[in-house]
């Protein structure tokens, strides 16, 4: 009798839930609802992260309709800055002064998270931490409590055949395809894109360069998409390639290389991993594309000709001159919009 007297005393507890989307799969949004439900009752439920973990249909844009998680997507003006984990910061500090809760749960493994956990115990309120097994003790002994989430699921399999997930780029579907070096990768039939394991990178860079480019990978010192096969945050990385450098996407979680269109052909033979971040201009248009393409197809931006598409990239999204074309012609490429060639009237297209 008092435990069933006990329990749902404890349900009444009011929690805001705080997800560190470039940190925490998407794939693991069921265990941690059903880890929060057992403590209380989740009042705010939100998710952080650069606009990439919501741009296509899987991910956590699917865990927001699954589970009723309001996205707040962030754009990154210069590279390498954490703007997604200073957000959730602030909305954490609201919740501990001004909202009506007694608990904030933080949903990440990051350790920069600690002075958080600890401000909100001192504020009166409870700290929930949740986060893989990796999570560093600093955070895990900051929170009042700390609840470690299970390993994320592998990718599903029919008949000993992988079922790859959508592009990270633009939601398109990844078929089975071979490099011209015979390894195995997936491609999307959309934009282009291509994902291999980085042992396909051996014919261009020595093993030695490429535990360089696992190890910068981990460190996550600028985020790039969602890997497509276990659906961790990547980083952007420099690689060389002869006189020049080519910028890739590399899980440090599966070792997962993902590249833009054309950007495997452009590699040559030569050693090294340059840097271990982008140049801010790339990482930019990368962020805005995705969006303007996300207000365009939810219809939160009506652009019925390219003229008007223009002014708003300028107006709305402060773009530059020089890369409002460059722009305009990758969402033409990704199927977000057609373009017609006369009158320049454009029209929406369905993911």
């Amino acid at each position: 009798m008092k435990e069933e007297v006990s329990r749902p005393q404890q349900t009444q507890q009011r929690l805001a839930v705080l997800i560190d989307a470039d940190n925490i799969s998407a794939a693991l949004a069921g265990d941690i609802f059903k880890k929060v439900y057992a403590i209380g009752m989740p009042i705010a439920r939100r998710a952080y992260g650069m606009v990439n973990c919501f741009a296509s249909d899987g991910g956590w844009a699917k865990a927001q309709r699954e589970y009723g998680v309001v996205a707040r997507p962030q754009v990154s003006n210069v590279s390498g800055k954490n703007v997604a984990d200073i957000a959730l910061v602030i909305d954490a500090m609201e919740f501990l002064y001004r909202n009506p809760c007694e608990g904030i749960c933080i949903v990440s493994n990051d350790s920069d998270f600690s002075a958080l956990a600890a401000k909100i115990r001192e504020g009166g309120k409870s700290a929930y931490g949740l986060g893989g097994a990796k999570t560093p003790a600093s955070f895990r002994n900051a929170c009042t409590e700390f609840i470690e989430l299970p390993q994320i699921r592998k990718e599903t399999s029919t008949k000993n055949k992988t079922v790859p997930s959508n592009c990270p780029r633009c939601g398109g579907k990844l078929d089975v395809a071979w490099t011209k070096s015979n390894f195995k990768c997936l491609r999307c039939t959309v934009c282009g894109g291509m994902s291999a394991k980085i042992e396909a990178l051996k014919k261009t860079v020595s093993a030695e360069s490429m535990g360089d480019m696992i190890a910068a990978a981990k460190r996550h010192e600028q985020l790039g998409c969602v890997c497509p096969v276990c659906g961790e945050s990547m980083s952007l990385l420099k690689v060389a390639s002869g006189k020049k450098y080519v910028e890739i996407d590399v899980c440090g979680n599966c070792r997962t290389i993902w590249y833009d269109k054309g950007e495997f052909e452009t590699l040559t033979p030569q050693d090294g991993l340059l840097s271990a971040t982008v140049s801010a201009g790339k990482a930019y248009r990368r962020e805005t594309v995705l969006a303007v393409a996300a207000d365009i197809r939810s219809g939160r931006r009506k652009v019925p000709d390219v003229g008007s598409l223009k002014a708003i990239l300028k107006s709305a999204y402060h773009v530059p001159m020089p890369d409002i074309s460059p722009i305009i012609s990758t969402l033409q490429c990704q199927r977000v919009i057609q373009v017609a060639k006369k009158g320049g009237k454009i029209t929406v297209l369905k993911v």
